[in-house]
């Protein structure tokens, strides 16, 4: 007895189908073997880096509570960034220069090729910025001025990650409208962070030791190969 027409009609359309998508699920497949080859084939450490100075404003002369602010650290034993009895822009230069040389120190010794921004950038790779800041009373981020006399013993550290090969971004903008109530006098700015780059925090205490810093560019440089060899488009043009 002959099958019914409609019968063979089915089989040919699965034939069909499988005939069909065969070739597309190759295809895929074939792609998906070529994205994981990229991927595995792609060094991070070939990413050329370059290190702005972060920012840390100072007060223009010490106030009458400035130090006590400042005075949190119990172990007085291990090697401080700066002394005391330096003047505040002193005090926040040293910080400054601590992290760029420590941070550049940190990708080299990871095998990166790492340079301190002095000018004009090139359009690939990828550019490190930084700002020091705190949080005021109403929790608003505010850039940081060491000796200002804030109360808070840490300043946070914001790292963002930028790359050179795309249009230049800033770091955050300056709020429009800022307060003018006298206790916002111990912080800066109030800022806003730019939210579509990669960004880190980092708790930095006001009178930072050189282990403090050394761990926090390990962390710098740790976070940032995480980024690249996960996203390696964070670095495409």
């Amino acid at each position: 007895m002959r099958p019914p027409v409609q019968g063979k009609r089915a089989v040919w359309a699965a034939a069909f189908l499988v005939f069909v998508g065969f070739p597309a699920m190759a295809l895929r497949t074939v792609r998906n073997r070529e994205t994981r080859a990229q991927s595995d084939a792609f060094d991070a450490k070939k990413v050329p880096i370059y290190l702005s100075d972060f920012e840390l404003a100072s007060a223009p002369a010490p106030r009458p509570n400035a130090k006590a602010a400042a005075g949190t650290r119990s172990d007085k034993t291990k090697a401080l960034i700066y002394a005391e009895t330096d003047p505040p822009s002193v005090q926040a230069r040293r910080v400054v220069d601590a992290f760029a040389s420590t941070l550049l120190n940190a990708f080299q010794k990871n095998g990166y090729t790492a340079a301190r921004q002095t000018g004009d950038l090139p359009s690939e790779g990828v550019l490190l910025q930084g700002v020091f800041a705190e949080a005021d009373r109403r929790n608003r981020i505010r850039r940081a001025i060491l000796g200002a006399g804030s109360p808070g013993p840490t300043f946070i550290l914001y790292v963002g990650v930028f790359n050179l090969s795309r249009q230049d971004q800033p770091l955050y903008q300056v709020a429009p409208v800022q307060s003018a109530d006298s206790h916002y006098g111990h912080y800066g700015s109030v800022i806003s962070l730019n939210a579509y780059v990669p960004m880190a925090k980092f708790e930095v205490p006001k009178e930072p030791t050189e282990e403090d810093v050394r761990k926090i560019c390990q962390q710098i440089v740790s976070q940032l190969t995480s980024l690249l060899v996960q996203n390696p488009n964070a670095v495409s043009k």
